[in-house]
């Protein structure tokens, strides 16, 4: 199954972060309904408007969400406190948590909510040094993330690596390292997940859906098996309904011929 996290219930994002703070739940049940119905399996939640305040508005978020889907949700949040906050309210079965990374806190503070609740995890591959600029330097500490989570008696299947996508325009060729480790860590931990924020590849560039879109369907191809991002961007959906039935992952195109006949393919 490839997973596809709505990420559109941000707290930075100016909007939505006016829009909890008025309390708005008709407004935040749409957008919780908008991506659920454009093909999102999993509707990501992130509070951090405030870090004073991001605890009441993890609790407050997560009940309007949840009476507004069935999706599982994915915590997003560094705070432990918010995130089991979250946790406490809504559990269900493919819950998230985003994100862990190799730095000593993160993985002291969050892992043992992902084992307490026995839940998902994104785990970032960055840790204490920063974040890696090479192909190596992302190897190296999934491999580290890896080995931990093991360790831990979390089976790696839970996880979804997220490798750390950054702009074309102000970090020339790392969209190649990002292709490069997918294929890597698909091949060392077949039973590990990837799943990426997109967007970051078309930061400061004008018409960036076209850049998404694109680098979706390379992703995909490299061995990609889930994906953060707005469901409901225009031809988002399209290029990744087209991309599993070209890549054979999509059995006899059934899922791109259903979603053509709902009216999901424009």
């Amino acid at each position: 199954m490839f997973t596809i996290i709505g990420e559109r219930i941000n707290m930075t994002r100016k909007k939505i972060k006016e829009k909890v703070w008025e309390r708005d739940a008709d407004f935040i049940m749409l957008e919780a309904r908008k991506q659920t119905e454009a093909g999102a399996t999993h509707i990501d939640v992130n509070a951090g408007g405030d870090p004073a305040k991001e605890v009441d508005d993890m609790r407050w978020l997560t009940e309007v969400v949840s009476k507004a889907t069935k999706l599982p949700l994915v915590f997003d949040s560094a705070n432990s406190l918010a995130l089991e906050e979250g946790l406490k309210l809504c559990n269900r079965p493919g819950t998230i948590i985003n994100s862990i990374t190799g730095e000593k806190k993160r993985i002291e503070d969050i892992l043992p909510l992902v084992k307490k609740y026995r839940t998902g995890v994104i785990a970032l591959t960055m840790d204490d040094n920063g974040m890696p600029e090479d192909y190596e330097g992302r190897m190296k500490i999934t491999r580290n993330l890896a080995k931990i989570i093991e360790e831990e008696g979390i089976p790696l299947d839970k996880v979804y690596f997220d490798h750390l996508v950054r702009p074309a325009s102000t970090n020339p060729g790392q969209a190649r390292f990002i292709l490069d480790a997918i294929i890597a860590t698909k091949r060392e931990f077949p039973e590990a997940h990837i799943a990426l924020g997109l967007s970051n590849i078309s930061f400061g560039l004008p018409l960036r859906n076209n850049l998404n879109k694109v680098f979706l369907a390379m992703l995909m191809a490299a061995g990609c098996d889930g994906i953060i991002i707005d469901p409901c961007e225009r031809g988002m959906m399209n290029i990744l309904l087209s991309a599993q039935a070209a890549l054979g992952l999509d059995e006899y195109c059934m899922d791109y011929i259903s979603a053509y006949r709902q009216g999901r393919l424009r």
